[in-house]
């Protein structure tokens, strides 16, 4: 391999390293939601408006 081989190949490597690191330390945390959210997500899975119509 050439040296932009390795130049390529360990940058490469570097970049996907340092995306699990980051997303290890500052990954996303769990959502925050209002009483009107939660109470909003009930009603709508509740309501079944997205089934089929029974014949």
């Amino acid at each position: 391999m050439t040296l932009f081989g390795y130049l390529f190949w360990g940058i490469g490597i570097l970049a996907i390293a340092l995306g699990f690191f980051m997303q290890k330390k500052y990954g996303t945390k769990a959502p925050v939601k209002s009483d009107k959210d939660i109470m909003n997500e009930e009603i709508a899975r509740n309501t079944h408006s997205n089934d089929r119509p029974r014949i």
